[in-house]
């Protein structure tokens, strides 16, 4: 198997593990803050463990430090965005982070945005406007806001892990989730969730966060900066419909033609890049 082609595929087996995440948020009954810290505790353990290898006991370098810091932002804005909203309209909302890599991938990569790209851009900034028709509640507001900003995090994750080397990749997302538990620890406090979700959190971090941010760690070597975020379109599609099957949440009225409109953006915009990528790559 090329490169190309495993890289692909852990982007995509990276893409099923995180959609798991809205329900895991909407059903645990605690804090957004704790439920970060507990699965970045687990999950810092496992992408310790799994990526050992290419750990070394240097100072984090100041890309590591930056990855860090968005992965730990990427996160709560995840967490935020879902628990003051719908699941659907958190997680389209973030993928809106073709339209930042496009803006910046020419500057800090040299990936060129051609004037096909402009047009795809224009229609997502359309889909997303849909989102906000919907008759929404202060919090509702702030958490599509906060999805918003989120894609624009995510872009950023992106651009740095395409610049940096193989080696410091795993650290910087075990830097990551460290943070994340450190800074939540305050959190922690009544009303306790149950033992329950508890194990839920320990095995979200350990799958749906540790083994997703590795997998996606180690594609981000084989493929472009848009293909990382094309590729993982899965997630939105699937994270509404476990929600949806679990606790019977559905998006509003408007948020649906907006999610089949950003979705169906990104995907025709991920096909017409894939008939280039191959000259892209490193």
């Amino acid at each position: 198997m090329t490169l190309h082609r495993r890289s692909l595929l852990y982007l995509a087996l990276a893409s099923l593990l995180w959609s798991a995440s809205g329900i895991v948020i909407k059903t645990v009954d605690w804090s957004p803050l704790a439920i970060a810290s507990v699965r970045g505790l687990f999950a810092a353990a496992t992408v310790a463990f799994l990526g050992r290898k290419s750990l070394s006991p240097r100072p984090p370098s100041p890309a590591q430090i930056g990855l860090s810091l968005l992965l730990a932002l990427l996160a709560l804005a995840t967490i935020f965005a879902t628990k003051l909203t719908t699941a659907a309209n958190a997680i389209l909302l973030q993928y809106t982070a073709p339209v930042w890599v496009a803006l910046l991938a020419p500057l800090f990569l040299g990936e060129r945005t051609s004037p096909r790209d402009w047009l795809f851009i224009v229609l997502i900034f359309c889909g997303m406007a849909l989102f906000f028709l919907d008759a929404l509640s202060p919090e509702g507001m702030w958490g599509i806001l906060v999805a918003a900003a989120g894609g624009a995090v995510y872009a950023g994750v992106i651009l740095i892990l395409r610049r940096m080397p193989d080696e410091r990749r795993v650290a910087g997302t075990v830097y990551a989730n460290a943070l994340l538990a450190l800074l939540g620890i305050l959190a922690w406090r009544p009303p306790w969730p149950s033992a329950g979700d508890l194990l839920v959190l320990a095995l979200a971090g350990i799958f749906q966060i540790g083994l997703a941010f590795y997998l996606f760690t180690l594609a981000s070597r084989g493929v472009t900066a848009l293909e990382m975020v094309l590729v993982t379109v899965l997630e939105p599609i699937l994270n509404p419909l476990w929600v949806y099957l679990g606790i019977g949440e559905l998006p509003g009225a408007w948020a649906v033609p907006g999610g089949i409109m950003v979705l169906g953006t990104v995907s025709l915009w991920g096909v017409h890049k894939a008939r280039n990528s191959s000259r892209n790559l490193p």
